[in-house]
């Protein structure tokens, strides 16, 4: 960590007092991801095209190959194409027998195997969260026991404000594995390997450099049920409930409904999710990096905080182009603990096979009420080489070899976006 990167010049001198408000309980695993939200698949629609003597039809979004039944009789032809009288006549019927290709897409969003079939679903993307945001002030502790000021404080305003940027990326590997107890009730298994680096950069001390931190290894597993309980002509409708278990950090149960109306070769539909999740070993979260020194910098999202509740909803379509090619949009609204957050996703589906499908998929943040909230953030010094200074810009707790800061942060704009490719097998 850069010592000076939140070098406080404060401007008001407070009496040195019990620092008894140091009571914060640093997070050990200081960054919580809400849950990614899944794409699956289930059927509809009734539209049919003709087309070399077959007539194809797309009914609840299953695609049917329908040759016609033909029936070509033969006789005997000179080569100039008139037909002999004075020859006798030979005549066969050749029969062409009907066959049925059916063909299950698996980029719908209410897919789940039938009983004794396997889903998998295989989930590569990459997502980015970032926002900048201004230190407002600051309390410093001097908690260094061999100081002469040990135990004292210093409030003050930062001047001039200390702005930055805040940047989050994250490449994960998930697999959701699903197996049919019944032809309505699936089983699912998941599991996420994953990569995630926090950076703060950009300050606009031009000396503070970046700090960032990474971390990697199988975070997530999880275990649920999916249910789709209607499933007529013209509705479907689908329960999920889930238990998730994120490494070091959080206990989340999720439960979700979905239901969808069949209109031609569409679905639309409407979700509703909601999630609650309790924080293992500590009571705050957020975005967190350190070092082996024992300095860190912390930007929470909340404190205090054992139980967190999310809750989302939005409507979406899904419709199928053709034999090959599916499409999904969703547009959700929800509230995420702390902030809420409307957000659009996209996805084209590519179906070669009827067991094989790949899914590529984008979304982004086109709203965020995080803009303009003031947060809590705490820094932990080890060792300073700067120090605060009272109002006559003399510096104290020189003598202090452990100075803690909390204090306010604005956050100025935040944006959320994720891209990434689905691999799915039915089998």
């Amino acid at each position: 960590m850069r010592k000076y990167s939140l070098a406080l010049a404060l401007v008001a001198l407070m009496p040195f007092v019990s620092a008894s408000a140091y009571e914060y309980k640093q997070s050990g695993k200081a960054y919580y991801t809400t849950p990614s939200v899944k794409t699956n698949t289930y059927k509809r629609a009734s539209t049919s095209r003709k087309t070399g003597g077959y007539s194809n039809v797309i009914t609840n979004n299953f695609y049917y190959g329908q040759p016609v039944q033909s029936y070509a009789p033969r006789g005997t032809y000179k080569n100039t194409g008139y037909y002999n009288p004075e020859q006798k006549q030979t005549k066969a019927v050749k029969k062409s027998y009907s066959s049925q290709e059916r063909k299950f897409f698996l980029a719908n969003p209410f897919f789940q195997p039938l009983q004794g079939k396997i889903g998998s679903v295989t989930d590569l993307s990459y997502a980015r969260n970032s926002f900048n945001f201004d230190m407002l002030n600051g309390t410093v502790y001097n908690i260094d026991p061999a100081s002469t000021t040990y135990l004292g404080s210093l409030y003050g305003e930062i001047n001039p404000i200390l702005s930055g940027k805040a940047q989050t990326g994250q490449f994960a590997i998930k697999e959701d594995l699903s197996y049919g107890l019944t032809d309505t009730l699936s089983l699912v298994l998941m599991a996420q390997y994953d990569s995630t680096k926090i950076t703060f950069k950009d300050w606009s001390d031009p000396t503070a450099g970046t700090d960032s931190k990474s971390d990697s290894g199988l975070n997530i597993f999880g275990i649920g049920l999916q249910n789709r309980f209607v499933d007529t002509n013209e509705w479907i409708a689908m329960f999920e409930a889930f238990y998730q278990h994120q490494k070091d950090a959080a206990n989340t149960f999720m439960g979700a409904v979905k239901a969808g109306y069949k209109i031609d070769r569409t679905t639309v539909y409407g979700v509703g999710r909601i999630a609650y999740t309790n924080l293992i070993e500590n009571d705050i979260y957020g975005i967190y990096v350190d070092n082996n020194t024992g300095d860190y910098l912390m930007l929470s999202y909340n404190t205090d905080v054992k139980n967190i509740l999310q809750i989302e909803g939005g409507i979406g379509a899904f419709a199928v182009l053709n034999k090959y090619f599916t499409l999904n949009g969703e547009l959700m609204y929800g509230h995420y603990d702390w902030h809420n957050q409307l957000n659009i996703k996209g996805a084209i589906g590519w179906q070669p096979a009827d067991s094989f499908a790949l899914n590529i998929y984008a979304s982004t943040s086109l709203y965020d009420s995080a803009k303009g909230k003031t947060r809590q953030y705490m820094n932990n010094d080890i060792n300073p080489t700067i120090y605060p200074k009272d109002s006559s810009d003399n510096p104290v707790f020189t003598d202090s070899k452990h100075l803690y800061t909390v204090g306010d942060y604005k956050i100025k704009d935040y944006n959320e976006w994720k891209i990434g490719v689905q691999a799915i097998l039915y089998f």
